[in-house]
């Protein structure tokens, strides 16, 4: 990248912040298009512009100058490629009718550009244009870019006193509107003003029950105008889960720093233990309940006999 092309490229931002958008609108005049039959303008535009897209523009006074110059017995060619070139640019319509006398190429350029005559390019236009007095004339009006063509170069002009007093103006405007910035009104306050706003239209009436109303509202608008919130908990979905107790197991007492006087009660005699059977040997079984059944016959005989005895003896 040239130094020339830096230079141009850091002009269009400076115009950029007064107003000017991609793609740029420019506004060309007949003397314009005569002298650069043999080269690509939108070409050079756009590497002058440093920008892909442009919109050229002609008005229809400046085409009417064209076809001025391609009458008689001799015409000229780059007439004629001037006028098939004006054909494929975008057609500016500048108002001036074409049964009235025509108006020059510079009255109509100055209508087009600042149309209410306050020295301000309203529309945003790049004017391109061989006329000096025109240029000069349009440095006054602001902002304004100003190109011209000299030996098959494009040239922007540097920006004028004018347009670089209005840039300074405006960006000294928006450096003090980011350090005295005025507070905006949440949502709920503005809500709240217009509650109140409309509470005070409603006192002018005078009536008790609107009094009594009003007072209903204040209270309902204290008690929503401050919402607590209480301390913040843990995620619940991150804090473990207790674990379920066994169902045999017995909860552990808590310590206490005061010694219990208090002997501790027996978990034992509360729940009784499982019994636990205990298997025996087949034969030890069978002697064991064999041996059980004649000493419960003897005890019997010996019962009986001890009866017979007491008896015979009371007889």
């Amino acid at each position: 990248m040239g130094k020339r092309t830096k230079q141009y490229k850091k002009l269009m931002r400076a115009f950029e912040l007064l107003g000017f958008r991609q793609p740029y609108q420019l506004l060309i005049t007949s003397d314009v298009l005569l002298d650069t039959t043999k080269l690509d303008l939108v070409s050079l535009f756009e590497k002058t512009l440093s920008t892909r897209g442009v919109k050229p523009m002609i008005t229809q006074c400046c085409i009417r100058a064209l076809y001025a110059k391609n009458t008689g017995p001799n015409r000229d060619p780059a007439v004629v490629a001037a006028i098939d070139r004006a054909k494929t640019f975008e057609r500016r319509r500048c108002g001036h009718l074409m049964d009235q006398d025509p108006l020059t190429e510079r009255e109509c350029m100055l209508s087009v550009v600042d149309p209410k005559g306050k020295g301000e390019n309203k529309f945003r236009y790049v004017v391109v244009t061989q006329d000096e007095w025109l240029r000069d004339r349009l440095r006054s009006v602001v902002p304004t870019p100003l190109m011209y063509v000299r030996r098959s170069v494009m040239i922007l002009e540097p920006m004028s006193s004018s347009s670089a007093r209005a840039r300074e103006k405006e960006e000294r405007s928006k450096f003090l509107d980011g350090i005295i910035r005025q507070p905006k009104k949440r949502k709920r306050e503005e809500e709240e003003s217009d509650d109140e706003h409309s509470g005070t239209e409603s006192e002018g009436e005078g009536d008790g029950e609107a009094d009594r109303t009003k007072g209903a509202q204040g209270e309902d608008k204290s008690k929503k105008k401050r919402k607590k919130y209480g301390p913040k908990g843990p995620n619940p979905l991150s804090v473990k889960k207790p674990k379920k107790a066994a169902s045999g197991a017995t909860p552990k007492p808590k310590s206490s720093t005061t010694p219990s006087t208090e002997a501790p009660t027996e978990t034992a005699t509360e729940k009784k233990a499982k019994r636990k059977r205990r298997k025996k040997a087949s034969g030890a079984a069978g002697s064991g309940d064999s041996g059980g059944e004649g000493s419960n016959v003897q005890q019997a005989g010996q019962s009986e006999g001890a009866l017979a005895a007491e008896t015979a003896s009371g007889a």
